[in-house]
């Protein structure tokens, strides 16, 4: 990828961050319905997540200092991490146990059900598929809790190494995210564990990570995402 390029993707985030503002003030003034906000502002969220993993990559290759380029490397592999093991756990639940915003008999829509699959499939290979995909779900469903819990996580992990008003704005939405989440069911681990894993690695906030550490192991996680929060959090060796 040349400067140009990155030049126009660095243009088209600053639209899409100015788009978000505009839309969450027309929303805050009435301009825009709740269903109609829901589905452009997931819609402008799937496409920053998007742009940043492009920018991302366009920066990665070009030529770099070797401190920087060893940040980058440390940074991606993490973030891999993260994801992979995210889809691990929801695998383990999909396997042995209700999945949030399933009925108790275990049946949704057969093309979110096929949607939600597919996100599973590819969220620790393609993490930017699967994002598109739970913003499917999410047009549907505007408050279904998997599809809102992994947009936000999914978010948050490609705002890393963003420039710092992107990173500010991508993780205020993915906080938004993971919030309604746990409003949509609140006996849902995994936008609890999330929202600790962000306060303790990604954006720090010490005083908020025991609160969502506590919440996340109060509804009984995944033995894989339960790994993640003890790994990432609870050791005394992670920094």
């Amino acid at each position: 990828m040349n400067p140009d390029q990155l030049a126009e993707l660095e243009q088209e985030r600053r639209f899409l961050l100015n788009s978000l503002r505009d839309l969450d003030r027309e929303h805050q003034f009435g301009d825009v319905d709740e269903v109609d906000f829901q589905t452009l502002r997931e819609g402008y969220t799937a496409r920053a997540a998007a742009v940043l993993r492009a920018i991302e990559d366009g920066k990665a290759a070009l030529p770099t200092p070797p401190q920087q380029r060893l940040w980058r490397t440390i940074g991606s592999a993490a973030a891999v991490l993260l994801v992979a093991v995210a889809a691990g756990a929801l695998v383990a639940q999909s396997s042995g146990q209700r999945l949030p915003g399933q009925e108790m008999t275990g049946s949704i829509p057969g093309d979110i059900a096929s949607q939600l699959a597919q996100a599973r499939i590819v969220l620790g290979t393609d993490p930017v598929a699967a994002q598109n995909l739970y913003t499917q779900v999410l047009s549907e469903r505007p408050n279904h809790p998997e599809a809102l819990a992994y947009s936000g996580w999914l978010l948050a992990l490609n705002s890393m190494g963003a420039s710092e008003d992107l990173f500010d704005t991508a993780l205020e939405t993915s906080r938004g995210l993971l919030v309604r989440a746990t409003i949509a069911d609140p006996n849902y681990a995994d936008p609890h564990c999330f929202m600790a894993i962000i306060a303790a690695r990604i954006q720090p906030d010490p005083d908020a990570v025991a609160g969502h550490t506590d919440r996340c192991l109060a509804n009984n996680p995944p033995a894989d995402m339960r790994g993640l929060l003890e790994a990432l959090v609870l050791s005394p060796d992670a920094d």
